[in-house]
């Protein structure tokens, strides 16, 4: 089925998200790996799907470039063939300033053992399941959320939604932590987005 039909861009934001600040970890300063400092803003999140099998790419994005109580984010819808497995990258981008765009995602790299993303699916739960990969890992194994596994089965439902949030400064060690459950983990959020889904059967 080609997806490529089913995308849109909404401008609308159909879904609650809350902002967007992160940790600043410039290229010059002396800040080691794992440790942050100055916060830093996300307005972009970009999901890029990979079709495990046959190869091919589709992308979504959530943009709010001019930050929290200006003009509504663009919130893409996301669909997604069922009976499929997909690999999924993140991109976090800071583009408040188009003419400068910075890419957060390498400063989570670097500050891995210190952030951590998760994806709960609402009303889709029976119809896909979101794994972190398991070569994604920080400097004491833990996964750190910028690459994960979905895997699709026939739709159960119409719609469902992916929340993904990123947390940072948080114990990855806690007790109950999972891919869609951070609650008891501490910390503080990123980022917490909500995207509309399908599986198209």
């Amino acid at each position: 089925m080609n997806i490529s039909k089913y995308l849109r861009f909404s401008l609308i934001a159909v879904m609650a998200f809350s902002f967007t600040s992160c940790e600043k970890d410039d290229d010059n300063d002396d800040t080691p790996p794992g440790s942050t400092n100055e916060e830093e803003l996300i307005t972009d999140l970009v999901l890029t799907f990979t079709n495990t099998d046959d190869q091919s790419q589709v992308t979504f994005m959530f943009s709010d470039p001019d930050g929290p109580g200006g003009d509504p984010p663009a919130v893409d819808d996301i669909f997604i063939d069922d009976s499929t497995s997909y690999s999924v990258s993140v991109e976090v981008l800071d583009a408040s300033d188009p003419n400068d765009v910075e890419d957060i995602t390498t400063e989570i790299m670097d500050e891995d053992e210190a952030h951590q993303f998760f994806y709960i699916a609402e009303s889709a739960d029976n119809s896909i399941d979101i794994s972190y990969d398991i070569f994604d890992v920080d400097g004491n194994g833990n996964p750190v959320g910028l690459s994960t596994i979905w895997n699709t089965n026939e739709p159960t439902a119409d719609n469902g939604t992916v929340r993904i949030v990123l947390r940072h400064e948080l114990n990855k060690d806690a007790t109950g932590i999972a891919i869609d459950d951070f609650a008891g983990s501490g910390g503080e959020t990123d980022i917490d987005v909500t995207f509309n889904l399908t599986i198209v059967d």
